[in-house]
């Protein structure tokens, strides 16, 4: 007896079925077999779950923020904030800020060899539009 045939005959008596009548047979040759059934049963749930390669959900977009309303020194700090940080936004957040800061500081630190200068006066600029963020 094949290893295929035995399988086959305890998924028989898993289900119930009677080896030896013929009458409980289906009508269908393919849901005859209880390997096809557990097979099929088996995809069903998995198939379910899947999601197809390449789909993904749209990433989602953060709303622009309204710009604050610099006055001439606020300016200042930020275009000397924007010449390190590229990607700060005028509509920037306290987080956005003190993370634009820091990648600065790491740039202009002296340790770092960086201008003892321009990181003194990062640090100003930087308490400059620490005031703007709630």
């Amino acid at each position: 007896m094949s290893f295929q045939a035995s399988f086959k005959q305890i998924l028989r008596e898993k289900m119930g079925e009677n080896t030896s009548s013929s009458s409980a047979k289906m009508t269908d040759p393919s849901l005859n077999d209880p390997a096809h059934m557990a097979y099929l049963l088996g995809k069903i749930g998995r198939l379910e779950l899947q999601t197809p390669r390449g789909q993904y959900p749209a990433p989602k977009v953060r709303p622009q923020r309204k710009p604050h309303s610099f006055n001439h020194s606020q300016r200042q700090a930020y275009e000397f904030m924007k010449s390190w940080i590229h990607d700060l936004n005028e509509g920037f957040t306290a987080n956005e800020l003190k993370k634009a800061f820091r990648q600065a500081a790491i740039i202009l630190h002296p340790d770092h060899g960086g201008n003892t200068e321009q990181f003194i006066d990062l640090k100003a600029h930087y308490e400059t539009l620490k005031g703007l963020t709630p």
